[in-house]
C-alpha cells in the first residue's frame, strides 16, 4: 500500500553512537523528521547553536556572574580595619579676651584576636560559592535548553506525523467512496470515514499552533523573544546513553555544583563559629592628642586607652547559635546527598522504562498496528471487513505511533537530567526561566571593616 512510506518514520535504521562522557552533549544528527510548518527553508540550528544562545543572553546566568562579583566586594571589605576619628575641640572662647584652650585628638579602634582575618575569610568562602552557583546556573539553562530542544524537536516531529496519518485518512476516505458507488459500503461509512480524516486534520492543526508556541516559549528561554522559527538539527531517535548506576551515583556526589555548595557552606558557618568564639578578645580604642592653655601657655598631651571588659558578655549566646548552625549546615548536607540519590534513582528509573518502552513500540507494537491497518485495508476492499475494523485499527496505528513519540522524549529529558547533574526544573519544562539560587550571598559587612558578629544575625559586627 502506499502508506508503507511512513515506516520510515518510526523504522529508520539509527548509525551507531558512541556514548558521550557524562559531561559531553548528546551526540547530533541531522534529524529524519520533518522541519515545522513555520520552519524557514534553508534555516537550521543545531543543539549547541542554542545552547550558546541561551548561555549568552538568559539574564540568570549574567545574574549569577554578577553575584561573585558582590561576594569579591564583600570580602574586601571585611577585610578592612575601621577607619580614625579626629576631633577638636575648643573651651573657654573669649575667657580674658583670649581664645580660649584649644586641642585635638585623634583616635583608633585597634581589631584584636584576628577578627578581620576571620571575617575576611568567610567571606571568601561566599565567593567560591557564588563561583560554584554560576557554574550550576550556567548547566541549569544548558539543561533548561536541551529540554526544549527535545521537546520543539518532538512536536516538530508530531506535526509530520499527523500529516501521515491525514493522508491515510483520506486513502480511507477514497476507498470507502469507491466502495459506495459499486454499492459495497454504506454512506454511513463514508460519512464516518470523512469525520475520522477531519479530526486528524484538526488534531494537525493544533499540533501545527502547538509546536508554533513551543518555539515562542523556547526563544524566550533562550533570552531572544521573537526569534524566528527554525528548523533543529538533532536526532531524537539516537541510541540511549548507557548510564551504571555506581558509577554515575558516585559522579553526582562528588561533582554536583549542589554537593559543592553545601560542603563550601560547612566551611563557612565554620568560620562564624570561630568569629564568635573570638568576639570576647576586647579591641582597644587608642585616643593621642594635646591642647594649648592660653593662660599658662602650656601645650598638654593627652593619651587615652579604652578597652572592654567581658565580664558579664561574653558572647556565649552567639557561640551556641553558631555551634547549632554549623550542626545545621552539616545536616543539610546530608539532606542534599540524600536528595541527590532520590532524584537519580527517579531519573535511572525514567531511563530504564523508557527504554524498553521504546524497544517495544519500535520493534513490535507499530509494526504489527500497521500490519494491521494494511490487512483490515485489504480486508475492507476485498468486502471481507467492515469499515469500523479499518478505522479501529488506524486509530490503533496513530495511537502507537504518538505513544512512541512521547515515550523518546522521555528518554532524551531523563537522559538531559543525569548528564546534567540533576540540575532541572522538576515536573516539566513549562517552569520558565530558571533563577540564580538565592540566600549564597550575606549582606555587605559596614563600613570600616567587618565589627564582632558581623558574620551571624544578631552580631554586633
Amino acid at each position: 500500500m502506499t502508506m508503507l512510506w511512513l515506516v520510515a518514520i518510526a523504522f529508520q535504521a539509527v548509525p551507531p553512537v558512541p556514548p558521550p562522557l557524562p559531561d559531553a552533549r548528546p551526540m547530533e544528527a541531522s534529524t529524519r523528521i520533518g522541519p515545522g510548518p513555520d520552519a524557514p527553508p534553508g534555516s537550521s540550528m543545531g543543539l549547541a547553536d542554542l545552547e550558546r544562545i541561551a548561555l549568552e543572553h538568559n539574564p540568570t546566568v549574567a545574574q549569577a556572574a554578577e553575584r561573585i562579583g558582590q561576594s569579591l566586594g564583600n570580602a574586601d571589605q571585611a577585610g578592612r580595619p575601621p577607619n580614625p576619628f579626629f576631633a577638636w575641640n575648643s573651651q573657654s572662647i573669649g575667657a580674658g579676651g583670649t581664645i580660649g584652650t584649644q586641642g585635638g585628638f585623634l583616635q583608633q579602634q585597634v581589631v584584636t584576636g584576628g577578627k578581620l582575618r576571620i571575617s575576611r575569610r568567610g567571606y571568601e568562602v561566599d565567593v567560591e560559592a557564588a563561583r560554584w552557583a554560576l557554574a550550576a546556573q550556567r548547566q541549569r539553562v544548558v539543561n533548561g535548553v536541551r529540554l526544549r530542544f527535545w521537546q520543539t524537536l518532538a512536536a516538530q516531529g508530531e506535526v509530520q506525523l499527523r500529516r501521515d496519518l491525514v493522508s491515510m485518512a483520506e486513502e480511507v476516505v477514497l476507498l470507502v467512496r469507491e466502495k459506495v458507488e459499486t454499492g459495497h459500503a454504506s454512506e454511513a461509512d463514508l460519512l464516518l470515514a470523512e469525520n475520522d480524516a477531519e479530526q486528524h486534520r484538526i488534531d494537525l492543526d493544533q499540533i501545527r499552533n502547538r509546536s508554533l508556541n513551543t518555539w515562542r516559549e523556547f526563544a524566550a528561554f533562550l533570552g531572544r523573544p521573537g526569534m524566528p522559527p527554525a528548523r533543529l538539527e538533532g536526532d531524537l531517535e539516537r541510541d540511549a546513553i548507557p548510564f551504571s548506576w555506581e558509577p554515575t551515583l558516585a559522579r553526582l556526589l562528588v561533582e554536583s555544583p549542589e554537593v559543592k555548595v553545601a560542603e563550601l557552606n560547612v566551611v563557612r558557618a565554620g568560620y562564624r563559629l570561630r568569629r564568635q568564639e573570638v568576639e570576647p578578645i576586647p579591641d582597644l580604642i587608642l585616643r593621642g592628642g594635646a591642647a594649648h592653655d592660653p593662660d599658662s601657655h602650656d601645650t598638654l598631651g593627652i593619651v587615652r586607652v579604652y578597652v572592654d571588659l567581658p565580664l558579664w558578655d561574653r558572647n556565649q549566646g552567639n557561640i551556641v547559635t553558631a555551634r547549632h548552625a554549623l550542626v545545621d549546615v552539616r545536616r543539610d548536607l546530608d539532606r542534599i546527598r540524600l536528595s541527590i540519590e532520590q532524584r537519580l534513582a527517579r531519573r535511572y528509573n525514567q531511563v530504564q522504562t523508557s527504554q524498553s518502552n521504546v524497544r517495544r513500540f519500535r520493534d513490535r507494537i507499530i509494526p504489527n498496528a500497521l500490519r494491521a491497518f494494511e490487512l483490515y485495508s485489504g480486508s475492507f476492499r476485498d468486502e471481507d471487513a467492515s469499515y469500523s475494523r479499518v478505522q479501529s485499527s488506524l486509530g490503533a496505528y496513530a495511537d502507537a505511533t504518538i505513544k512512541y513519540l512521547r515515550q523518546i522524549e522521555e528518554l532524551r529529558n531523563a537522559e538531559t537530567a543525569i548528564v546534567g547533574m540533576l540540575l532541572v526544573e522538576e515536573g516539566s519544562v513549562e517552569g520558565g526561566t530558571p533563577r540564580p539560587p538565592g540566600g549564597g550571598i550575606p549582606n555587605s559587612p559596614p563600613g570600616g571593616g567587618a565589627p564582632v558578629g558581623s558574620l551571624l544575625p544578631g552580631g554586633s559586627g
